[in-house]
């Protein structure tokens, strides 16, 4: 008698979670598409507000446009913890009966989904932060091209100390340097712009820019397989409950591909690090010749310190 009771109840029961589960994914559906709009808008309007900011800041060390971009930053974490937290309250902790086999069954879908949900949301949020974050970049290219510019402008106007012979500018000197006339062979000093001495400077961050997307692909890795980790932790919690052998191969296979993922994203990682390094050092080589010796024992030190 006591068997048959409980399974009515259970019967009975099934139906009315299903029906919480569903009106509460719908509410965490809209909620989140709702924080979605916000992250665009909020983004979309406080960029070019930065931009100019970041343009017309003479402070030297841009003081009003970081605690703008601070402020903006602020609010999109704000909105990114709204939607966790909401998620945490509604959705991980969704009250249900765990000892009855069918609800836990949906009640792991029913997560996934939601999770998969703010998943998106976590990336767009991810994306705008991004976007704000690269509101103050510097137009390296701008700068050196304008060395360029004065080079091909000042490198044949040179003339000796000693006997007015033209004295050709072979490079760009970014330091003061002793030039040897060819027609008296008198030493002259040539004292570079301020504008030229910027190249040591510049030449770095130039490099960085132009081989940034190389960079991009070798950080987002982690992300990547946080992401591989977190869907095969949840598969793996679904398998508590889940008695259907087909359906428990099926998910122990996905498993397995989502670990053999992650395991190959790791190991290539150190390989993009090293495309990255040597792209950049190549371009920062191109640019400032000069000091390529220099650079490629840098180049070493970096490389050595990544890999212990």
């Amino acid at each position: 008698m006591s068997v048959f009771f409980n399974n009515e109840f259970e019967n009975s029961r099934l139906p009315v979670v299903k029906k919480e589960m569903q009106e509460t994914k719908e509410r965490f559906f809209a909620f989140i598409g709702k924080l979605e709009d916000k992250l665009r808008e909020f983004t979309a309007a406080s960029i070019p507000e930065l931009v100019a900011l970041n343009d017309t800041d003479t402070d030297q060390f841009k003081r009003g446009y970081h605690r703008m971009k601070s402020a903006v930053l602020g609010q999109l974490d704000s909105i990114q913890k709204k939607a966790l937290d909401v998620k945490e309250e509604k959705i991980t902790c969704f009250p249900f009966p765990n000892d009855d086999h069918e609800i836990s069954k949906i009640y792991h879908q029913f997560r996934n989904e939601c999770y998969d949900r703010f998943f998106q949301l976590d990336e767009l949020y991810s994306k705008c932060r991004e976007q704000v974050e690269s509101t103050h970049q510097e137009d390296f290219e701008s700068k050196y091209q304008k060395i360029l510019d004065e080079y091909e402008t000042l490198k044949d106007k040179f003339r000796c100390e000693q006997c007015g012979s033209p004295v050709t500018i072979d490079k760009i000197y970014f330091t003061t340097t002793y030039i040897t006339c060819p027609s008296c062979q008198t030493r002259n000093t040539f004292e570079p712009s301020s504008q030229a001495k910027m190249l040591e400077h510049i030449g770095r961050s130039l490099a960085e820019q132009r081989t940034s997307h190389l960079l991009k692909e070798h950080d987002e890795i982690p992300q990547k397989t946080q992401t591989l980790y977190l869907q095969r932790h949840e598969i793996e919690l679904s398998l508590i409950h889940e008695s259907d052998k087909r359906i428990i191969e099926q998910k122990r296979a996905q498993m397995q591909e989502m670990e053999k993922q992650k395991l190959e994203l790791e190991s290539k990682r150190p390989a993009l690090y090293q495309t990255y390094l040597r792209a950049m050092f190549d371009e920062w080589n191109k640019i400032n010749p000069a000091l390529a010796d220099e650079h490629e024992k840098f180049y070493n030190r970096l490389l050595n310190d990544y890999h212990k």
